[in-house]
């Protein structure tokens, strides 16, 4: 059952289409699937070509909730 009172198709959509153009361009440019557990993996295997674009991409994801936290008041659970 939805809860249409937290239901948010828009910025679910524009969410989505974010993360879509990510992992596209990942894959047009640097020929790589956006999977982070390889990712990850690459960045503790310490693959010298890949590395900085690696820790870039595992920088990113662990940043961007703080950034989003200084504009937007994070939900909380009814």
């Amino acid at each position: 059952m939805i809860d249409w009172s937290q239901f948010t198709p828009i910025s679910s959509f524009i969410d989505g289409t974010l993360i879509c153009l990510a992992a596209a361009l990942l894959i047009l440019l640097n020929g790589r699937i956006a999977g982070v557990s390889g990712i990850l993996g690459g960045v503790i295997a310490h693959k010298k070509d890949d590395l900085l674009w690696q820790l870039l991409f595992i920088t990113g994801l662990i940043i961007s909730p703080l950034i989003f936290r200084l504009f937007f008041t994070i939900p909380t659970s009814v």
